[in-house]
């Protein structure tokens, strides 16, 4: 039996499913609330960290989970977990996240980890499971000197006999140290992750607050009153395409870009021009709205904006979501309630048509894995360009 096949498919979803089999896992509600703050220009970090802090927390159960069906079907599991790790590294497919990062864990590493301790050698790989034996060992030892005979009592529910499963030191030690490097992972990765799964839950909510429908592009044959999320044609890219009436488009770029990363921003900016190729050679107006989390206090970024005659949101603003309605009544003539709501009565709106968005869709089709690695390409040329 193989570390992935005791590992629970539930725990799996949270590292490398698709977008909207993570969405149900998390909690749509969670989703959701942290949709409306981000709207009301908090921070989103502060709204993702209560996410990561409940994918880690499940993950780790998850992680408890495989230690109980580890010991339970496996005789003198934890003297075979390092072998069973070594062979998943070497048998996995190239681009399994989820099976490279769980055999990394049960030897305490992360992927950061490989590259600086093992420096991506296998004939490191000996060596270092060597002393991690030992000092998991040494470790246990210690642990049963100063804090005396402790073990640690699993049910296992799923075995039919009843049978539960007794960890010692040495078995804490090794769960422990699994956990330990799961939330580490965890972190670095949620980072980039978070960002490119919120950038689609934040057009696509608002989008459809402001009465458009989501199409797929590819079998839409409306003309008017629809969106799409993620379209790129030739040379241009943009998080979502809004097509107003016939011959008249939006296209909004989204990043949560703060000002220490201003080149982005510019960056984004020289990609867009005021027309558009669209069906067989003919050209729609387009009208360009970037969306990011800050600017900086020079306006070098925003004269570029206006030289192309784009619109640059930020969502630092307190109610930018009002303010960019108000754009698109001045641009494109859409006229929409949100545009004269007060101030104090902008949260509970955005709430209530929350509850009935399925937020969760606009992430259907949407790999995990992708978005994160689209993450940090994304920042690798941003931070390419800027050295060159």
């Amino acid at each position: 039996m193989t570390l992935d096949e005791l590992f629970p498919e539930a725990g799996r979803i949270l590292l490398t499913g698709g977008g909207k089999e993570f969405v149900e896992q998390i909690g749509v509600e969670a989703i959701r609330k942290s949709i409306v703050s981000v709207m009301l220009g908090e921070n989103i970090r502060t709204q993702t960290e209560p996410l990561s802090r409940r994918k880690i927390a499940i993950v780790s159960g998850a992680l408890l989970l495989f230690f109980a069906r580890g010991h339970a079907q496996i005789e003198n599991f934890s003297d075979h977990l390092s072998e069973l790790a070594i062979d998943q590294l070497a048998n996995r497919k190239k681009r399994d996240k989820a099976s490279t990062w769980l055999a990394n864990w049960v030897i305490g590493l992360t992927g950061k980890q490989v590259q600086n301790v093992l420096r991506s050698k296998k004939d490191g790989t000996s060596a270092y499971i060597r002393d991690f034996e030992t000092a998991l060992t040494e470790a246990a030892k210690k642990c049963q000197e100063d804090f005396g005979n402790v073990t640690m009592e699993l049910g296992f529910l799923e075995d039919t006999t009843g049978k539960r499963v007794t960890l010692d030191w040495t078995d804490i030690a090794r769960l422990t140290t699994a956990i330990s490097s799961q939330t580490l992972t965890l972190r670095g990765a949620d980072k980039s992750m978070y960002g490119k799964l919120f950038e689609r839950l934040i057009l696509g909510s608002l989008l459809t607050i402001l009465g458009f429908q989501r199409v797929d592009p590819a079998t839409n044959d409306r003309t008017e009153g629809v969106f799409w999320l993620s379209d790129s044609r030739d040379l241009r890219e943009c998080d979502a395409t809004l097509l107003i009436r016939p011959g008249q488009l939006v296209r909004f770029d989204i990043g949560f870009i703060g000002p220490g990363n201003s080149e982005i921003s510019k960056d984004k900016l020289s990609r867009w021009l005021s027309e558009v190729e669209f069906g067989e050679g003919s050209r729609m107006a387009s009208t360009t709205f970037i969306i990011v989390d800050r600017l900086p206090k020079t306006r070098t970024t925003e004269r570029a904006a206006e030289r192309i005659g784009a619109e640059i949101i930020q969502m630092s603003m307190q109610y930018w979501v009002r303010e960019l309605s108000r754009r698109l009544r001045e641009r494109c003539g859409i006229e929409h309630e949100l545009q004269n709501l007060p101030d104090d009565e902008i949260e509970e709106y955005l709430r209530q048509k929350l509850n009935n968005i399925a937020v969760e869709n606009f992430l259907s089709g949407v790999s995990i894995e992708v978005l994160t690695e689209a993450a940090e390409q994304e920042v690798e040329d941003a931070c390419a360009d800027e050295e060159s």
